[in-house]
């Protein structure tokens, strides 16, 4: 044993000889080989941290079998193997920090505190030597070990995971937060970086750069990290940022990495078009055409984000759950306003159940009590006195009640009401004037009560504090206007044979009226929807709907198709970008369709080449017509192809022209993203293989932002009838 600690002891001298040196020279130097080391820095680290918190215990349990000298042998080796440990630990780190990408100051406190771990450690071999009786000294010299190891723990823990990782106020990350779009809120602002803050900032901010990268800041974005900048303005396919966001989720430069919260594709859309549009931080949202992409998907964003909202805090305890759970019954439900909020909410069901003690069965729980809802319960005026039982109550909701109002004026004494509800009660004008006392009161609901417009209207200029709020008053010369109608299943536009198009209205006696030949259909003109239309083929079905006394709803476009003929197998001869190229050629016979408001997804996209792909019938197979489903965004550079070359035959060696289509190049923009199918006849016979060619517009139009650039050609899908 003594020669074993002899050796552990010359080794971790001679190693901490190296710890002094690395704190005075540049390791960055070091052959690449020694500095991998460092990534062993991670892993070992927990090690000598649980090893450290372990010697209180194992120490007092010694002191108390002092006499036991394999016990006392068994400790001193674990004191050496603690130092050992350490030692390497705060090496590896020193090798791991020559990388960079971390905040100076941070890393500055945990490499001097690693070191004194490691010295400390090796400290306590001697001083459990010299201190062998003086437990009280020794356990001292032990707890300032471990305060020495938490506060490293500290500065290590804010350089991986960010500041106030270490912290008891840990408070989760939030999803992205999308704010309040105002006239003056920028592209940015309101939407890219939002985004980066909650997917990109955990690896990329002060406290830890990774890759040199820092994303607080506009300006630090734009300075870029160690392998340069995150974007180039006016061309996402050359951007780092989306490069590395299109790779495939198990390479190592994917980002965000496997295992953190991913970007969705909408997201990813956004950055991309932010940037083609030239990632400039002082556009505002405002002041994007209504008909521009970007516009589009930062309106899509802001529709299906939430937005911030802080939780309000009260002063008062939370009632036990015991007392919560005693008070609920099947026809009086106490909920909390939010997880871990003392604020209760009590809502009431089937007013046969309903009897006016529920309300004073609950006084126990009254001061936690926020909200109050009686709506349909029979309920009168008397129910008010006992609403004024709950002191801190803010919403009372007594719509279809028996309230005629002679009572409100009893709310005065609850402070903190905010918004009271009396939708088809029999309140009027005169009884609206005793809530005006209520200074916390911000809202009344006075749907189909006795309050008419011109009441509202005076009491709005009277206490224009607070908000009168009579619902939709209709205007009885106004004709409302129909929803659309549409698939009875949107998400399914590819038909297996055989299947019908369903048409639907959620209003009864609605007419569906549509066309197939493109023209828009009104009340007159167009077919009368009455059973499920089949489908042959490609169908475009435009339609509207209809009724007496309502006004004609917008048009709605879709386009269905019908399985084709499916090919055998299939090559592209020419290779789609690297950033578009969905599964290949399986990619357009897979019945999975794809947006033009979002071309990363389900797409195959051609700029440098055009498209070019054979297609192979091993029996041999009838065909007339052949469909390609393309992209137009003209936006995003996407637009149909200036012209389809189709060549068949029984090879590639002996294929024909057998159809073109000449689209030529648009005249104008046309502005809307669409789904365009693009039909070419052919001439009829049984073909083995089938070639198909799309040539892309090689410079932009005039009238084009991009003109003179290559255009992109996008597709889907290949239908073949």
């Amino acid at each position: 044993m003594s020669r074993h600690l002899s050796v552990l002891s010359n080794l971790i001298i001679v190693l901490q000889v190296f710890l002094v040196v690395f704190c005075f020279v540049d390791v960055s130097v070091l052959p690449h080989s020694i500095l991998f080391i460092g990534k062993l820095h991670p892993v070992v680290l927990h090690l000598p941290i649980t090893l450290i918190i372990l010697l209180i215990p194992f120490s007092l349990y010694v002191q108390k079998r002092n006499e036991q000298v394999d016990i006392n042998a068994l400790f001193e080796l674990t004191l050496h193997y603690v130092a050992l440990i350490a030692t390497l630990t705060a090496l590896a780190g020193f090798l791991l920090a020559a990388g960079g990408g971390y905040d100076a100051e941070a890393l500055r406190f945990h490499k001097w505190l690693g070191v004194t771990i490691a010295f400390v450690s090796h400290a306590l071999i001697y001083l459990r030597k010299a201190l062998a009786s003086r437990f009280m000294v020794w356990n001292t010299a032990l707890a300032c070990a471990l305060i020495v190891t938490i506060a490293g723990s500290h500065y290590g823990g804010t350089l991986t995971h960010g500041e106030g990782f270490f912290a008891f106020n840990d408070k989760k990350e939030s999803g992205v937060v999308i704010p309040t779009f105002t006239k003056k809120t920028t592209v940015f602002a309101g939407a890219v970086q939002p985004v980066l803050m909650a997917k990109c900032a955990y690896c990329h901010n002060d406290q830890k750069m990774k890759g040199g990268l820092n994303m607080k800041d506009i300006a630090s974005m734009i300075k870029g990290g160690k392998n340069g900048a995150m974007w180039v303005s006016g061309d996402p396919e050359k951007s780092m940022m989306v490069q590395r966001m299109l790779l495939d989720l198990d390479d190592k430069n994917h980002m965000p990495p496997k295992g953190k919260t991913q970007l969705s594709s909408a997201e990813m859309h956004l950055f991309a078009e932010w940037i083609r549009a030239g990632a400039n931080a002082k556009t505002t949202y405002h002041s994007l055409a209504q008909t521009d992409t970007l516009r589009k998907i930062i309106t899509k964003i802001i529709e299906t984000r939430p937005v911030l909202k802080e939780e309000k805090v009260y002063a008062f305890a939370s009632a036990s759950n015991s007392k919560i759970q005693e008070l609920n019954t099947p026809f009086r439900r106490i909920l909390p306003v939010a997880a871990n909020s003392p604020a209760l909410v009590v809502k009431f069901y089937l007013k046969e159940k309903y009897d006016a003690n529920m309300l004073k069965e609950i006084s126990s729980i009254k001061t936690q009590i926020v909200e109050v809802n009686l709506s349909n319960m029979p309920a009168d005026d008397n129910v008010i006195s006992a609403l004024t039982s709950f002191e801190n109550i803010e919403r009372i909701n007594l719509n279809g009640t028996a309230i005629t109002g002679k009572t409100l004026g009893e709310l005065n004494a609850n402070k903190h009401l905010e918004q009271i509800s009396l939708a088809a009660t029999q309140v009027d004008k005169s009884t609206m004037e005793a809530l005006t006392k209520i200074p916390s009161l911000k809202k009344v609901f006075l749907w189909n009560s006795k309050v008419t417009i011109g009441d509202a209207a005076e009491l709005k200029k009277k206490y224009p504090a607070i908000v009168w709020d009579l619902g939709y008053v209709p205007d009885a010369a106004e004709r409302l206007k129909l929803t659309p109608p549409f698939p009875v299943d949107v998400e399914k536009i590819i038909l297996d044979k055989g299947d019908n198009i369903v048409l639907k209205h959620p209003l009864p006696g609605v007419q569906i009226r549509y066309t197939l030949d493109g023209t828009e259909p009104d009340s007159v003109n167009g077919k009368l929807y009455t059973e499920p239309l089949s489908l042959s083929g490609m169908v475009h079905i435009i339609a509207i709907a209809t009724s007496e006394g309502w006004a004609n709803s917008n048009s709605s476009n879709n386009t269905f198709f019908e399985k084709g003929l499916h090919f055998d197998s299939a090559r592209l001869i020419t290779p789609p970008s690297d950033r578009y190229k969905a599964k290949g050629a399986r990619s357009l016979n897979d019945g999975k369709k794809g947006f033009p408001e979002n071309l990363f997804m389900n797409l195959l996209g051609y700029q440098d080449n055009p498209f070019k792909a054979g297609f192979y019938f091993n029996q041999g197979k009838p065909i007339s017509q052949i469909i390609l489903s393309v992209m137009q965004n003209s936006g995003a550079f996407a637009l149909p192809p200036e012209r389809i070359i189709i060549k068949g035959g029984d090879s590639p060696a002996n294929a024909k022209v057998i159809g073109t289509l000449n689209i030529g190049i648009p005249k104008k923009d046309p502005e809307v993203n669409i789904n365009l199918p693009l039909a070419v006849s052919i001439t009829k016979g049984n073909y083995r293989y089938i070639e198909i060619e799309a040539d892309n517009i090689t410079k932009l139009p005039k009238w084009h932002n991009g003109k003179g650039q290559k255009g992109w050609v996008f597709l889907d899908e290949v239908f073949f009838y």
